[in-house]
């Protein structure tokens, strides 16, 4: 029979402490096995699945679709939970399989038995491309885990369990899976600071510093930290911090506020241990505005004292370093991100302050990488001339780097010029992976390489789903 490759949903399952009861009860245990098999059988065949292999104590079936999977692995838990009731694990796991004379292969495979190995009787857990697919449909409550580097697989992985159903979610301390460690993964959201100044105009002021603050402590390669997209959707709502530590799987969260009044700036940070809610830092700054450089220097230093972080000496010169000694050009450049971030109409008013910020400090590199960025929103979204735009675009961006080589932002730019616009696969690539080669962490880059190039022009999913 000839090979082939397609995308499934995985699932395993076993029973738990099976050897022990073989021993204790070798009829009952055989009971049991015959028991499970039945309602997997059935069930799986009920969701559109197809059962690939009994192995002892286990099974693995194959679904072409992950609500489907996730709603069979409930119902199987509660048919199990009924007499006679069976102590049983579920791992489920989205990606490219290889089909040969009716078995599979692939790190799908092996990844969706790690995940199953660390789960208690009761227990579905799902991994994040899972989670995607399934977190607007309702009915379905997760709670994460955390993330998990488990053994022969290269990437840390973060695990979800299914809550509801009377289903059972795992502790950390549950764990006796089949991982190199549980990655105690340091982890923090910045969440936007809030304007407490009587003028709503200055709200680009506190949004822009709670940006700046991510920016910097994106350069840390011992520290996860969510996204601006992420933790901006908390913006204006009064979250529990638990909620926001789950919803973003963090540990910390950094909140604050800013006054400013005429030269005058009152910025307060507190840093917030996620599980128990409780500060772990707190500051209040009353300086000049003058200081704003020194005062975000010392929000990010603190956190990493604070977190017990080892800066090395690179880390330590990235997340103090002043792009900038012009405050006019950085009050604009700071305008500038805060329009361009609501997109649409808003995007043109963006580039305007990009453009005066430039003028303010022509050597102000982040100011032409914003406006190389914005030029490629306006070109995507139909707000200008395609052509002309896009050309701006890769100027700036050039320029950005001839300013300031160890810049993420204008590689990524060009690598989503030459793969949107000149189809350059070679050149989109290696300006793709340039980014994120400057700056692991940052999200923007990932997210780019793995839309623009991996998944549109190479078809490569499953890579594309790691950087996405």
């Amino acid at each position: 029979m000839a090979q082939s490759r397609q995308l499934a949903v995985i699932m395993f399952t076993d029973i738990m402490g099976y050897t022990a009861m073989m021993q204790e009860d070798e009829e009952l245990a055989l009971q049991t096995v015959n028991h499970f098999r039945d309602q997997l059988k059935s069930r799986v065949s009920e969701y559109r699945g197809e059962i690939i292999q009994y192995y002892g104590d286990g099974c693995l079936a194959i679904f072409t679709n992950s609500a489907d999977t996730v709603h069979c692995a409930a119902v199987l838990q509660q048919d199990f939970r009924k007499q006679p009731m069976v102590p049983v694990r579920i791992g489920i796991h989205m990606g490219d399989i290889l089909v040969n004379d009716g078995n599979i292969f692939g790190d799908c495979v092996n990844i969706t038995s790690r995940i199953e190995s660390i789960g208690v009787a009761g227990s579905v857990l799902l991994s994040d491309s899972v989670k995607k697919q399934i977190q607007n449909k309702q009915g379905f409550e997760l709670s994460s885990l955390g993330r998990f580097e488990f053994k022969n697989v290269t990437e840390p992985i973060e695990v979800f369990a299914l809550s509801g159903y009377g289903l059972q979610v795992p502790e950390y301390s549950d764990g006796n899976g089949k991982f190199k460690e549980l990655k105690t993964v340091k982890s923090i959201a910045v969440l936007p600071f809030v304007n407490m100044s009587n003028d709503a105009e200055q709200e680009y002021f506190s949004d822009g510093i709670a940006e700046e603050i991510i920016n910097s402590l994106a350069h840390l390669s011992n520290l996860k930290v969510a996204g601006r997209t992420s933790s901006f959707q908390f913006k204006g709502k009064n979250a529990d911090i638990r909620d926001v530590g789950k919803k973003l799987a963090v540990r910390t969260v950094l909140e604050g506020s800013v006054r400013k009044q005429g030269s005058r700036l009152r910025i307060t940070a507190q840093l917030i241990n996620v599980e128990d809610g409780y500060h772990i830092w707190s500051e209040r700054y009353d300086r000049e505005i003058d200081d704003l450089f020194a005062i975000q220097d010392d929000i990010a230093l603190s956190i990493t004292e604070k977190l017990k972080l080892t800066l090395l000496q690179k880390e330590r010169e990235l997340i103090t370093k002043t792009y900038t000694q012009n405050r006019e050009a950085y009050d604009l450049y700071l305008k500038a991100r805060f329009y361009v971030s609501r997109r649409g109409i808003s995007i043109l008013t963006s580039m305007q302050f990009f453009q005066k910020a430039i003028e303010m400090d022509p050597g102000f590199a982040l100011a032409y990488a914003g406006l190389a960025d914005a030029n490629l929103l306006v070109a995507t979204y139909g707000l200008a001339q395609p052509k002309e735009a896009m050309m701006r675009a890769r100027k700036m961006a050039e320029k950005a780097i001839q300013l300031d080589p160890s810049l993420p932002e204008p590689y990524c730019s060009l690598g989503y010029y030459y793969a949107c616009y000149e189809w350059n696969w070679k050149e989109a690539k290696k300006n793709f992976l340039r980014s994120v080669e400057v700056n692991p962490d940052y999200a923007e880059g990932h997210y780019r390489y793995s839309w623009n190039y991996l998944a549109c022009v190479e078809g490569k999913f499953d890579e594309a789903e790691r950087h996405g």
